[in-house]
C-alpha cells in the first residue's frame, strides 16, 4: 500500500474474493493511509468530522495496481464499491492519486481510466473518469467547496498548469460553471495561478496562440483557451472584481485574448 514508492509493486491476484474481508491489520493500514492523505492534502479538519469508517475500496484498488499485469485487475477495479465516507474518499485517493501522478506512463490506458473511476477525489484533483464524473462533481460542490480547507486544496491544485489537455478541458469547464455560483473561488484559482505559476501558464498561452496562426489548429489550442474561459467572461461582465485582485496583475489578459480569439475562429467554422 505504498504507491508513492520509487517503483510500483507487482504481484499475483490469487484470491481476489478474500479482499472483501482483508482483516484487522490491513484495515488498520488503510485507516492510516487515509489519515496521512488527509494530513498531506490539509483536509484533516474535514476528515475529523467524518464518523463513518473507511471501507475496502482502497484495498481492492491497491490489489489491482499490484496485479495490473493480469486481465482480472481491471475487472477488480470495476468491483470497487462507491465511496461511502470521506475516509473512503481519502483512502482511495491515497492509492490512486500517487499511482496516476507518478507512474501513469507505466499503466495501460484502459487501466489508468479504470483507476480514475474508483477515486472521486483523484477525479477532482486530476480529472474524473467517465463513471465517477458525477461523484467527483458532487464531492467538489457539496463537500470540498463548503469547507475552507477544501477550497484551498482545490484552488491550489487547479492553479497549476494542467497536466494534460483532458485535465485542462475538465477544469476549464468546471471553472466556467462555478463562475456563476462561486465567483470568489474561481478568482482564487486564477489569482493563485498568476502568483505561483505565471511563467508556465503564459508559456502555454503562447503555444496555443502559435497553434491559431494560419492554418489554425483549433483542437490544439482549445484546452488552454478553455482553461481561461471563465476569467475571460468575468473580465467582460464583472471587471471590477478582477481589479480587486492585485495578484492577477495584467498578464492574465493574454489568456483572456486567447479565449476570445478561439471563440471568433470557432464561429467562422
Amino acid at each position: 500500500m505504498r504507491p508513492d514508492a520509487a517503483a510500483l509493486p507487482e504481484g499475483r491476484l490469487r484470491h481476489p474474493l478474500d479482499l472483501a474481508d482483508p482483516g484487522p491489520d490491513t484495515a488498520s493500514l488503510t485507516a492510516t493511509l487515509a489519515a496521512r492523505t488527509a494530513a498531506r492534502l490539509r483536509l484533516d479538519r474535514l476528515a475529523a468530522a467524518e464518523r463513518r469508517p473507511v471501507g475496502v475500496g482502497a484495498v481492492l484498488t491497491a490489489a489491482a495496481v499490484g496485479g495490473r499485469a493480469e486481465p482480472a485487475a481491471t475487472a477488480l477495479l470495476t468491483a470497487v464499491p462507491p465511496s461511502r465516507s470521506f475516509w473512503d474518499v481519502l483512502a482511495c485517493h491515497g492509492v490512486a492519486g500517487p499511482v496516476l501522478g507518478l507512474h501513469r506512463g507505466q499503466l495501460e490506458r484502459r487501466f489508468a481510466e479504470a483507476l480514475l473511476d474508483v477515486s472521486p477525489l483523484t477525479g477532482v484533483l486530476d480529472r474524473p473518469g467517465g463513471r465517477t464524473r458525477a461523484a467527483a462533481e458532487e464531492l467538489l460542490v457539496d463537500v470540498l467547496l463548503n469547507d475552507p480547507q477544501g477550497r484551498r486544496t482545490v484552488a491550489s491544485a487547479w492553479a497549476e498548469p494542467p497536466a494534460s489537455p483532458a485535465q485542462a478541458l475538465w477544469r476549464g469547464g468546471m471553472l466556467d460553471r462555478l463562475r456563476l455560483t462561486d465567483t470568489a473561488f474561481v478568482l482564487n484559482v486564477y489569482e493563485t495561478a498568476m502568483l505561483l505559476h505565471r511563467p508556465g501558464h503564459l508559456a502555454r498561452v503562447e503555444e496555443a496562440r502559435a497553434a491559431l496562426a494560419p492554418p489554425a489548429d483549433l483542437d490544439r489550442a482549445r484546452p488552454v483557451a478553455r482553461w481561461w474561459s471563465a476569467l475571460a467572461k468575468l473580465e467582460r461582465s464583472r471587471r471590477r472584481l478582477l481589479r480587486e485582485r492585485p495578484g492577477l496583475h495584467s498578464d492574465y489578459l493574454a489568456g483572456v485574448r486567447l479565449h476570445w480569439q478561439l471563440t471568433r475562429l470557432e464561429a467562422l467554422r
